[in-house]
């Protein structure tokens, strides 16, 4: 079975269910961030298939919009993913003695902290926390002291 018929038949199955849109939403979201386009391309398929639209409304116009959309976010996974690999690459180039290493690890614990205390209801600065946790702990400089503002 392809991809795009899975995706397919996963959101028939939330719309013929009458589920919550934010059901759906919340399935997608759930997904890995690179099916993401694909599963927005099957449920444009889907609305394609069955869009009526109002008069005066161009169904070919709407369906390219969707297209260029979904491109942009698209694209713009594929800039984070190469960003963070770029990153990640010169960090590696970078970092080569421990003492460089520890200076990072205070800095990144620094900047998580305050973005957590400037805004504790941001879920992602709490992953990026225990991302961070984890790399100190697989390095050995983790201190529980250095996480007390925040833990």
């Amino acid at each position: 079975m392809s991809r795009t018929l899975k995706f397919k038949e996963k959101i028939l199955s939330y719309l013929e269910e009458n589920e919550q849109d934010a059901d759906l939403m919340s399935w997608m979201d759930a997904q890995p961030e690179l099916d993401q386009p694909d599963i927005l391309r099957a449920l444009k398929s889907l609305l394609s298939e069955n869009l009526d639209t109002k008069p005066g409304v161009d169904r070919e116009e709407v369906l390219t919009i969707l297209d260029e959309k979904i491109q942009e976010y698209e694209e713009s996974i594929l800039d984070k993913k190469l960003h963070k690999s770029l990153f990640m690459m010169e960090m590696e180039e970078k970092i080569t003695d421990e003492e460089t290493f520890g200076y990072y690890l205070d800095f990144t614990r620094q900047e998580v902290i305050t973005r957590i205390v400037s805004n504790p209801e941001n879920q992602e600065n709490w992953n990026l926390a225990h991302k961070a946790i984890q790399i100190e702990k697989d390095s050995g400089f983790y201190n529980p002291d250095n996480w007390s503002a925040v833990l």
